[in-house]
């Protein structure tokens, strides 16, 4: 009764004289109270006298509460300024908590180098690595980072090593810690490797990154690809101003078209591509904004220009917009300024809107004309390629085309 009222001196007399088994275990729970309260010699001695020496039987109770007691008697050695006798019985203990409780009391002493060794024998690296800091053993950790995991760590160790004018080591903490921004900055302005400074802000991403590459390659002259890491770090203003400075409005449009711009950025292009009479160009953003309509009709002002045509297909077969069909169809036939386009653009545009018998009939179509015209060879390639187009779009080939395709082929052969 007087154990489970925690009246442990009482307890403790009483089992003397009724029953000495307890004694031990009773000492035990007294210590861990005492520990509680702060009396750490009166926990010392229980702890101390918790201990069964010599047990007729080991038993796995018996095993656990000695483990407990010499656990108890290291932290309290430790706590009463043995500090010698704390670490070494807690270096003979198996349980990896000893060390690090002990650990743990001995970094709130100062005591960083023991407490360090016992962090790194309980496999504590994170805790060890972030004492030896603490106390300026760069060796130390240096030798821990390879088992330590936290970022924050390698950071600091990063720092340190800038600090100590050793760039190497500080680049390769800061990409241990995914510190790109600081990664990034070693690489250009410690280590003149340039390359591996875009390699790294192209792999991660990095914002502050980009703009550190940015203002580098600008340093050099290097005006394209200062514009395109400006707009890989979100710095659309300064990239636009940039490039039109310095005459490379081109290259700023195919940043941001290769970077997924907003619609708003797409659709100011657009309209400075309209205002500067590039119809081409502002077909080609008006497309990227989802302004099909207006892509197609500037698209539609160049000609026969391939890759305005091209770019045309891509924006009636985003639209789905019937009348946006017609009128690129009609285009291409011809009927909208009397000069037919080669008729391979009809058969993509059929491709594009998944028209396969049109597609397929309009190949026949252009291979006889070849035909007529004794070209057997352009006819067959013409086919050919086609063929191969529908089957890279995993697009089922119609049987009349791959009929006139074998007609012709086994024609070549012949002759």
């Amino acid at each position: 009764m007087r154990r489970d009222l925690l009246d442990w001196s009482k307890a403790l007399a009483l089992a003397e004289q009724l029953a000495p088994t307890e004694i031990p275990y009773i000492s035990r729970e007294y210590a861990q109270q005492l520990e509680f309260m702060g009396d750490y010699p009166s926990a010392l001695a229980h702890y101390e006298n918790g201990v069964i020496e010599d047990p007729e039987e080991e038993t796995e109770q018996i095993l656990e509460h000695n483990e407990v007691c010499r656990s108890g008697l290291a932290r309290m050695s430790i706590r009463t300024g043995d500090i010698r006798k704390g670490i070494q019985l807690a270096r003979d203990l198996h349980g990896r908590v000893v060390k690090r409780d002990c650990a743990i009391i001995l970094e709130q002493l100062k005591q960083y180098g023991e407490a360090a060794d016992l962090y790194e024998l309980g496999q504590f690296y994170d805790r060890a690595a972030a004492v030896c800091l603490k106390a300026k053993a760069w060796g130390k950790v240096g030798e821990l980072l390879p088992k330590v995991r936290s970022p924050k760590i390698h950071a600091q160790y990063g720092k340190v090593m800038e600090a100590e004018k050793r760039y190497k080591e500080a680049a390769v903490a800061f990409r241990n810690a995914r510190d790109y921004d600081n990664l990034v900055r070693m690489l250009l302005d410690h280590l003149n490797m340039a390359e591996e400074a875009v390699k790294v802000v192209r792999e991660s991403r990095s914002i502050e990154g980009a703009k550190l590459v940015a203002k580098f390659f600008s340093q050099l002259g290097d005006h394209a690809s200062a514009i395109r890491f400006l707009v890989l770090s979100n710095c659309h203003q300064e990239a636009f101003q940039l490039a039109e400075a310095t005459d490379h409005i081109a290259d700023y449009a195919d940043s941001v078209e290769a970077d997924g711009a907003s619609q708003d950025q797409l659709a100011f292009l657009a309209e400075y591509f309209s205002n500067a009479g590039d119809s081409h160009n502002a077909g080609r953003f008006y497309l990227r904004a989802g302004h099909y309509r207006a892509a197609l009709e500037y698209l539609m002002t160049c000609g026969e220009n391939h890759e305005s045509l091209i770019l045309a297909i891509e924006a009636v077969a985003a639209a789905g917009d019937n009348k946006l069909t017609a009128r690129l169809t009609d285009y291409l036939m011809g009927e909208v300024d009397g000069i037919p386009k080669d008729a391979k653009y009809l058969f993509r545009l059929y491709v594009a809107l998944g028209m396969t018998r049109e597609a397929a009939t309009t190949a026949v179509v252009i291979a006889r004309q070849e035909q007529e015209q004794g070209s057997y060879t352009v006819a067959r390639n013409v086919l050919l390629a086609m063929y191969q187009e529908l089957v890279a779009k995993n697009i089922k080939v119609p049987n009349e085309m791959q009929s006139s395709l074998m007609i012709i082929h086994s024609y070549l052969i012949v002759k």
